[in-house]
């Protein structure tokens, strides 16, 4: 019967390459404390054990689905990868240079000291690094070498079992260093300093727990009793967040204008954030009759792409939007960034490619919305032609090779298609009417590009894992905790001492520089809230585009140490 079973998965590589995700995404999701391997990890070990009963999957199929996740990954960062090259963005970027350098540095120091060959030195950054992307672009640049075709199938399965023997450490090591012994070594409250910034920059306590049982954005019907002779400024000067949508007086219904004077006895609707609408409580009793002041508001999403107001903190974009009557009776419920929800604090400043979630009347939203960005595509119509293209060029470009010291460099389909990913993105994010493809969409290409392109090289690899294992033993799995906690501590240092940040945007910025979103929810756990995304969302990004590109630096680099 097992016989049987081994030869139909033989027969039909597809049900190795199924069972393979199948599995190994339900041992990813299994968490143990903070630690949780992930999908991508999960795949990779279930498919190097079904792999060692020889099934060898179609190399088209690896490279296809590469294409498509690293297309898509350079398609989602773009925006926020180019909006973030600027004096401030630079500022944390030197973060993601740090890990570039140090990680490289002690790579090759591996390689010379331990003789690595150069996929297995390839995998060690990618496991060390937790950036699975690497994997591929090392794996292609590994194909390009003028090697045996044996030897080249040797050095890429080295690339996938060195990386998942020293991911699992390597993740390990980030989300405990970030979320307990950082905090210990800066000798800081992290939670009690993350809700001092969180007040700072204007949030509430009720918004950094969290809770979403009660909606973010509210609406009261007051009975005016203790602010009679105060205009409208003057109620929304005096309660900062919200907003005089409705005036009932005398049962009829007054024009609204910033100078109308509330009388006592007047019925007021207010919306706003939670907190900002119980603080203006004070003009008066809560009213139960809403009919006659109630109305229809919609939520819409908009992409900013205001240059000149990038880097402006929220409330000064919202008092440039009131001052040009623009902005009266909008607020703004939410920001993503990166993929990742930013907290809407009055002092959180906003970045070219931001989402903005506006929420109001539909006259008042499509009147600000135009003057903010663009209107996000909310349907689900995927341009083929925009994602072709950019797919196309990208491998175009990485056919290109450049001659240095006699060995040709090249950044391979991998880096290729992740630079064009990049472009596309952010071209697009200014552009939203050409090449729309729906977020949705772009998760599914990365997620399922990667586990696909993961399989496929697990299963390939899978007969010489056991080879590599038993060469290096316990020597892989430490030097990756070693490669992994360096550049974090040095980082530390320097976020610390140098830059002077607040401990939870520090904590935030280092699990962006290892691409670690392990690593942000151990952290945001610890803080309590979330403004550990406000150092994560750039680091992320930027290392996110550069450390893919490291892969071929490495297979070369390591290539050069191996000769000498």
């Amino acid at each position: 019967m097992l016989e049987a079973c081994v030869k139909v998965i033989q027969e039909n590589p597809s049900i190795a390459l199924f069972l393979a995700l199948a599995i190994g995404h339900a041992v990813g999701a299994i968490r143990v404390m903070s630690i949780q391997l992930g999908g991508v990890c999960g795949t990779l070990l279930a498919a190097l054990v079904i792999g060692q009963i020889g099934v060898v999957p179609d190399a088209g199929i690896k490279n296809l689905f590469f294409s498509l996740f690293i297309f898509a990954l350079g398609f989602a960062g773009g925006p926020q990868f180019f909006a973030n090259l600027n004096a401030k963005g630079l500022r944390l970027g030197l973060f993601c240079a740090i890990e570039i350098v140090v990680v490289l540095a002690l790579v090759l120091t591996a390689t010379r000291v331990l003789g690595l060959d150069q996929g297995t030195a390839a995998g060690l950054m990618a496991g060390s690094a937790t950036e699975s992307a690497v994997v591929g672009t090392a794996s292609d640049a590994v194909g390009k070498l003028a090697l045996p075709a044996a030897e080249i199938t040797r050095l890429q399965a080295n690339v996938v079992t060195a990386y998942s023997i020293t991911y699992v450490f390597g993740l390990i090591t980030i989300v405990v260093m970030t979320s307990q012994l950082f905090p210990l070594l800066l000798r800081v409250n992290v939670q009690a300093e993350a809700q001092r910034l969180w007040e700072s920059m204007g949030g509430s306590v009720e918004d950094a727990q969290g809770r979403q049982a009660a909606p973010e954005i509210v609406g009261r019907v007051f009975r005016v009793t203790t602010t009679g002779g105060a205009t409208i400024d003057d109620i929304e000067a005096r309660y900062p967040g919200i907003e005089v949508e409705r005036v009932l007086r005398d049962g009829q219904s007054m024009e609204i204008s910033q100078e109308l004077v509330l009388n006592n006895d007047d019925h007021v609707l207010i919306t706003g954030r939670r907190s900002a609408v119980l603080a203006a409580a004070e003009i008066g009793p809560e009213q139960a009759e809403t009919e006659q002041l109630n109305f229809a508001v919609e939520t819409v999403e908009v992409i900013f792409n205001r240059r000149d107001l990038s880097g402006r903190t929220l409330a000064e974009l919202t008092a440039k939007a009131r001052s040009t009557g623009l902005g009266e009776g909008v607020h703004v419920m939410g920001i993503t960034r990166g993929g990742q929800p930013i907290p809407p604090l009055f002092d959180v400043p906003l970045q070219y490619g931001d989402i903005l979630r506006l929420y109001g009347s539909r006259e008042n939203v499509h009147r600000l919305a135009p003057h903010v960005g663009a209107l996000v595509d909310q349907s689900d119509r995927t341009d083929f032609t925009f994602a072709s293209i950019g797919i196309v060029l990208g491998i175009l470009i990485g056919m290109l090779s450049v001659r240095i010291s006699g060995v040709a460099f090249s950044l391979g389909t991998g880096g290729g298609a992740l630079l064009t990913g990049l472009v596309f993105g952010w071209y697009q994010a200014r552009k939203p009417q050409l090449g729309h493809i729906p977020a949705s969409a772009i998760a599914l290409l990365k997620d399922l590009g990667l586990a696909v392109f993961i399989a496929c090289v697990g299963l390939s690899s899978g007969p010489q894992a056991l080879t590599l294992i038993h060469k290096y033993g316990f020597a892989l799995p430490f030097t990756g905790v070693l490669i992994a906690l360096v550049p974090a501590l040095v980082s530390l240092l320097v976020g610390r001492y140098v830059l002077k940040l607040e401990a939870p945007v520090l904590l935030g910025a280092i699990a962006g520089q290892q691409c670690s979103t392990p690593a942000l929810s151990a952290v945001v756990n610890v803080a309590g809230n979330t403004t550990p995304l406000l150092g994560y969302t750039i680091t992320y990004a930027i290392s996110n585009a550069l450390l893919p590109l490291m892969g071929p630096l490495i297979v070369f680099a390591s290539g050069a140490v191996v000769a000498h």
